[in-house]
This record gives structure tokens, sequence and C-alpha cells, in this order.
């Protein structure tokens, strides 16, 4: 009688299965692509981003401004291709943490019977999962590890 069994890998990577990498593919494409979706017209007219900033009262408004512009574009880009996945995972958290506790956490978690803010909360949730889960094998991340 033979048993047959399954290797792990030594380095305690676990392959992704197809099923999950293709979920983890339309998450990248759907959380990086909505980024880049409110990040572009930012960045070609940034004057809007920069005078938020200045009226939320935040330190450095300008900096904070392009700094949101920065993430939204440039983090957007990193999951569209799955770069740096887990990396790009916490920052998105943390930027749509920041943009929930400073633009719409003074307003509530319900505002006339509607959840407030709920782009940065679905946003933020992605970026928990993807730092969790990483890329997938249908990324830029996975291709770096196999090349």
């Amino acid at each position: 009688m033979t048993t047959s069994t399954t290797a792990r890998p030594r380095t305690g990577a676990r392959r992704t299965d197809a099923p999950t990498s293709v979920g983890l593919l339309l998450l990248r494409l759907v959380a990086g692509g909505s980024l880049l979706v409110h990040g572009v017209p930012k960045l070609t007219d940034p004057d809007g981003a920069l005078s938020t900033a200045a009226g939320l009262g935040v330190p450095a408004p300008d900096v904070a401004g392009w700094l949101l512009i920065a993430g939204e574009v440039g983090l957007g880009a990193l999951l569209v291709l799955g770069l740096l996945t887990r990396l790009a995972g916490v920052l998105v958290l943390v930027q749509m943490a920041l943009v929930w506790a400073l633009v719409h956490a003074p307003d509530g978690f319900l505002v006339d019977g509607q959840v407030n803010g709920e782009n940065a909360l679905l946003l933020g949730a992605a970026g928990v999962t993807l730092a969790l889960t990483g890329a997938g094998r249908l990324s830029a991340d996975a291709e770096r590890r196999r090349g």
C-alpha cells in the first residue's frame, strides 16, 4: 500500500489555489481601480484636494493633500499590478482610516440613514485583506517570486 503526500514548500510559503487567486485579482482590480478613479482627477487638478485638506485643519495641509493624491494614484497602481501588495494593503488601510476619521467620523457612522464614508471603510477592509493574504498567483509579486 502506498500513500501519497504533498510536500509543503520549505520556505513556509503557502500556494494560493486558482479560485482564491482569481478572487484576489478581482479584489485588487476593484480596490486599485477605485483608488485610481478617485486619485487621477486630483492629480490633474490638485486644488480641490489641497483646499479640502486645508479646510480640515490638518497640519501641513499641502503635504497632506499631496500624500492623499500620491496614495490614491500610487497605491491604486500597485494594487492593480499586484506589486508590493502586502505593504500597499497596509498603507491603504492607514490612508482610509485617516480619511474616515478626518472626513467622515465627525458626522457619525450613519447620515440620513446612509452609511457615511462607506468607500473609505470598504477600501480599508480591502487593504487589510490584501495585507494579510498577499496578491495571489496572478500578480507581479508572484512573478517576482518565480523569477
